[in-house]
C-alpha cells in the first residue's frame, strides 16, 4: 500500500510539529532559584529575607521538603508563613513552583553564601507517574556591612521601626509607703524577630526596690502567617518603702534603620511618683477591767496554775526528745530540695544571667543529667521550637569554634526558649507520670 506524496508530506509536517511542542516538556528538568527579598545595603543584625523557589515541569505530587540550613556567623530560620504557589512558562514549558522564605540574621559584617543543601520532592515528569526529584540551593551570595554606631561584636538593633510603650497598674501620685507599682514596657520592632530584641535597661532610684519578671516574646503576623514585627514585653515591680518623691528613669531603645541609614531611638517616658506616709494604726482597745480579788485559797485558780506547769513540763520533755528528729527531718528535706530538678534549673537561670559561657555550659549539663534530658539535642528536638534549636546550635558552634567570639549570640536568647521546652516536658510528665522516659537509652541492649 502506498501513500501519495502530498499526503505523506502533510503527515510528516504534523508529526514534526507535535514533536517540537513535546520535546521541551519531555527534556525539561526541575530547577531551584533564590533571590534576596531584602533590598539595598544589608547590615549585621538586620533580618534578611531570602526567597527560595522550587519549580518542576507539569505539577508536584509531593511537596518540597525545605530543610534547615546552617550559615556560619548567622542565625537562620524558615519563615512560619504559608508557602506561595507559582505557575510559570519557561522556554515554552509550563512549570509549577513553591516558594518559601528563609530569615537570615548575620551577627557580623562579611560575605555570606547559601550552602548547597538538597531539597527533595515528588513530581509528575510523565503524568500520571510519580518521579522523585532533587535540587540544591543556588549559590546565592550577599555582603553585609556593620551598622554605624555598633560597638564590638554586638550587631545592635537593626529594624525598620521600633516603638516603646508602657503601662502602670495604678496612679503614681496616689501611693503610700509600702505600696508596689507594676510597670509594663512593650518594645515593638518591625522587621525583627522578638527573640532578637535585647533586654531594655530598667533602673530604680535609691530607696526603691526593683523586681523583674521573665519577658514575654511574641510575633505580630499578617494574614498569611508571615512575621511583621516582634513584640517583647517586660514587667517590673517597684516597691516604695518610704514616703517621698521619686522618678523612675525613662526606658530608651536605640536602633539603626537600614532604609534611611540613620540611628534613631524610642523612649518610654520617665514616671514621677509621689509616696505619702502610711496611715496611722487605729488606737488599741482599752484593757479590760481588773477581775475582783480572789480569796487566798482559791482552789480553782491553784488547779489552773498546776495544769499550766504540767503542760509546760510535758512540752519541754517532748521538745527535748523530738528536737533531734525534727532537725534530721529538716536537713533531709533541704538536701532533697538542693538535689531536685527545679533547683538544678534555677542554677541554669543564674548562669545565663551571669553571661559566662563556661558557667552556662556546666549548669545546662548538670540539669540535663538530673532531668534525664540526655542527649540534650534529642531532648530539644522533641520539646523545643525551631528558633530555640537554632539558637542552641549557633551557641554550641560559637563555643567550640577555633576562634571563639565574645558572646556573639548572648545566653539571654537561649533561656526563654529553654524555659518553654521545659514547661512542655513537665506538662507531658504530669499528664502521663507512669509512662516510659521520653528519650531512648544511650546504650540499648542488643537482642
Amino acid at each position: 500500500m502506498t501513500i501519495a506524496a502530498p499526503r505523506l508530506y502533510r503527515l510528516l509536517a504534523v508529526l514534526f510539529c507535535w514533536l517540537s511542542t513535546q520535546g521541551p516538556a519531555l527534556s525539561a528538568d526541575p530547577l531551584a532559584r533564590a533571590a534576596l527579598q531584602s533590598q539595598g545595603t544589608l547590615y549585621a543584625g538586620q533580618q534578611i529575607l531570602v526567597d527560595v523557589d522550587v519549580l518542576v515541569p507539569n505539577y508536584f505530587l509531593q511537596s518540597p521538603q525545605f530543610p534547615a540550613i546552617d550559615i556560619p556567623g548567622a542565625i537562620v530560620t524558615l519563615d512560619d508563613g504559608r508557602a506561595l504557589n507559582l505557575n510559570e512558562t519557561i522556554d515554552g514549558t509550563p512549570y509549577s513552583g513553591i516558594r518559601r522564605t528563609y530569615i537570615i540574621v548575620p551577627q557580623a559584617a562579611g560575605d555570606f553564601t547559601l550552602p548547597p543543601v538538597p531539597i527533595t520532592f515528588g513530581y509528575a515528569a510523565v503524568p500520571p507517574q510519580a518521579t522523585r526529584g532533587e535540587v540544591t540551593f543556588p549559590p546565592l551570595r550577599f555582603t553585609v556591612r556593620s551598622a554605624p554606631g555598633t560597638a564590638g561584636d554586638s550587631p545592635g538593633i537593626v529594624a525598620a521601626k521600633v516603638s516603646v510603650s508602657q503601662e502602670l497598674d495604678q496612679d503614681p501620685a496616689q501611693l503610700k509607703a509600702g505600696d508596689t507599682m507594676v510597670r509594663t514596657v512593650t518594645v515593638r520592632a518591625e522587621g525583627l524577630r522578638a527573640m532578637m530584641i535585647p533586654e531594655p535597661d530598667f533602673t530604680a532610684p535609691q530607696g526603691v526596690r526593683l523586681y523583674r519578671q521573665d519577658p514575654s516574646l511574641s510575633e505580630e503576623t499578617d494574614r498569611n502567617g508571615q512575621s511583621i514585627a516582634g513584640l517583647r514585653k517586660d514587667v517590673a515591680s517597684y516597691l516604695f518603702q518610704d514616703a517621698g518623691n521619686y522618678v523612675l528613669p525613662a526606658v530608651t531603645v536605640s536602633w539603626f534603620d537600614p532604609a534611611s541609614a540613620k540611628t534613631q531611638s524610642a523612649t518610654a517616658p520617665a514616671v514621677s511618683v509621689t509616696v505619702s506616709a502610711a496611715a496611722a494604726l487605729s488606737p488599741a482597745l482599752a484593757p479590760p477591767a481588773p477581775e475582783p480579788q480572789r480569796d487566798a485559797f482559791d482552789w480553782l485558780h491553784l488547779a489552773l496554775i498546776g495544769g499550766i506547769v504540767l503542760l509546760t513540763a510535758s512540752s519541754l520533755w517532748v521538745a527535748a526528745n523530738g528536737l533531734s528528729r525534727l532537725e534530721a527531718w529538716w536537713q533531709e528535706r533541704r538536701s532533697r530540695e538542693r538535689q531536685s530538678e527545679p533547683a538544678f534549673f534555677r542554677q541554669v537561670e543564674q548562669a545565663c544571667k551571669s553571661g559566662r559561657d563556661d558557667a552556662i555550659a556546666r549548669a545546662i549539663d548538670a540539669w540535663s543529667r538530673k532531668a534525664g534530658a540526655m542527649p540534650l539535642e534529642l531532648w530539644l528536638g522533641r520539646f523545643a521550637d525551631a528558633e530555640t534549636k537554632q539558637v542552641y546550635q549557633a551557641w554550641q558552634r560559637t563555643r567550640y569554634a577555633s576562634q571563639q567570639a565574645s558572646q556573639p549570640l548572648g545566653a539571654g536568647l537561649l533561656l526563654p526558649g529553654l524555659k518553654k521546652a521545659r514547661e512542655a516536658w513537665l506538662m507531658q510528665e504530669t499528664e502521663a507520670p507512669g509512662r516510659k522516659p521520653a528519650l531512648l537509652p544511650l546504650n540499648p541492649t542488643m537482642p
